[in-house]
């Protein structure tokens, strides 16, 4: 019997697929479609392999289920992005990150703000160019997370792997200095009290400084 339900399944989500219900690219999570059904997730999945199976949708591991056109076309974008030259990372860093760091002012909770706080005290501490490097990013990750918006989330997490590439690392070693280190960490100290005392405004002033500061530093603009 449950073979059967997972085929009628199946013939349903076919159904719908070729309807255009998720022209968006994104099926709804597998816990979500066992619900509509009424039905028990391990049916739900073997409904969903089965369409998996011949290629018109596919899993992506932490992301969830897409059409097969829509994950090409956004591998294809990854591919870009993860190849921007450091100057265009430091472009949409000073548009991203100030209103990050100002929706955070407003939208982080007790908790949030205590773990941005460990991480600017731990990084401030820290002598070590690596490990710094490590809790300087741990900072920032933790404002786009107390925004608690899943897309700029994702917008940090794309930036955060740009920043792993050796372009970006060959440049910020080349640049950095113990004194550029303690300016960081004042800053990161002026960003974290604008977001304590909940200053939108100052929070993203505070971060924009920041931004301005580092692409000076990396390009020599100022």
């Amino acid at each position: 019997m449950p073979k059967a339900i997972a085929m009628d399944i199946e013939g349903s989500l076919r159904q719908r697929i070729d309807a255009g219900e998720w022209a968006g690219g994104r099926l709804p999570p597998e816990r979500d479609l066992a619900s509509e059904y009424g039905v028990a997730r391990n049916t739900m999945r073997k409904a969903i392999d089965a369409i998996v199976g011949d290629g018109t949708i596919v899993r992506q591991v932490g992301r969830g289920t897409f059409l097969a056109n829509e994950a090409t076309e956004f591998a294809d974008i990854m591919n870009r992005v993860t190849g921007v030259s450091p100057a265009d990372l430091m472009a949409v860093r000073m548009i991203v990150e100030p209103h990050a760091a100002a929706v955070a002012a407003t939208m982080a909770s007790s908790a949030d703000l205590d773990l941005i706080a460990e991480a600017h005290e731990r990084a401030t501490a820290e002598q070590r160019t690596d490990v710094f490097e490590q809790l300087d990013a741990l900072f920032h990750q933790r404002i786009f997370a107390a925004a608690r918006n899943e897309l700029l989330m994702s917008l940090h997490d794309i930036l955060r792997m740009i920043r792993n590439r050796n372009a970006w690392i060959e440049l910020k070693r080349k640049t950095f200095t113990e004194n550029r280190r303690l300016d960081y960490c004042s800053h990161h100290g002026e960003i974290l009290g604008a977001l304590q005392n909940r200053d939108a405004d100052g929070a993203a002033a505070a971060m924009k400084h920041h931004m301005v500061v580092i692409e000076g530093n990396l390009f020599g603009r100022r």
